[in-house]
């Protein structure tokens, strides 16, 4: 994460930053990329890089955890105002993601990040099990399912299947085919669940 003189930089200097780290990583994956354009872009020093990131990688966090920030759903909030289908939920949230994704300056860095960098940073998959239980929520046809393994099991499993249609969709997929099959899909655990 950026250091601290980083974050003393005005704001205006903090974009100028940013701005310039997202064009490297949307145009190169990140085991290609390279400082030297970086601060050609944003006009600082190599010395000046150094002092805002430890090194490349974590100037590539930096962006990805801001990208995120901007643009990424909040499915528990979603999960907490759907009363009666809660893995519907899950794929209200994702579309919102692909669709405010199309609608960004984002689309290629988040493209090359489930194309590519997550793997080269060895992405390591959210942990539902660390969830207090107020947010481990799950309705099924207006019944509320009690069991945390099934919940979490539930969670792991939807999140997946969003992050493969996420990607399937970046990967230059058909969105609505991509959307329907996962809607298709939720519908089916969802079966299951109640039987």
């Amino acid at each position: 994460m950026p250091t601290q003189t980083f974050l003393n930089l005005n704001e205006d200097k903090q974009n100028q930053i940013f701005n310039a780290l997202i064009n490297e990583f949307s145009n190169h994956r990140l085991m290609d990329a390279q400082v030297a354009r970086i601060i050609k872009d944003c006009s600082i020093a190599r010395g000046s890089f150094y002092k805002y990131f430890d090194d490349i990688n974590d100037s590539y966090q930096y962006a990805l955890k801001r990208v995120l920030r901007e643009i990424h759903f909040d499915v528990f909030a979603q999960l907490k105002a759907e009363t009666t289908d809660s893995l519907h939920a899950f794929y209200v949230a994702t579309e919102s993601f692909i669709n405010e994704l199309e609608n960004s300056d984002y689309e290629q860095f988040y493209r090359k990040y489930v194309l590519f960098n997550q793997y080269e940073l060895k992405h390591v998959e959210y942990d539902y099990n660390n969830l207090p239980d107020d947010k481990l929520i799950l309705m099924v046809n207006g019944q509320k399912i009690s069991d945390r393994k099934t919940i979490v099991l539930t969670y792991k499993w939807a999140s997946r299947a969003a992050h493969q249609t996420i990607r399937t969709v970046l990967n230059g997929g058909d969105d609505k085919q991509a959307l329907s099959d996962f809607s298709d899909l939720l519908k089916l655990i969802n079966k299951g669940l109640v039987n």
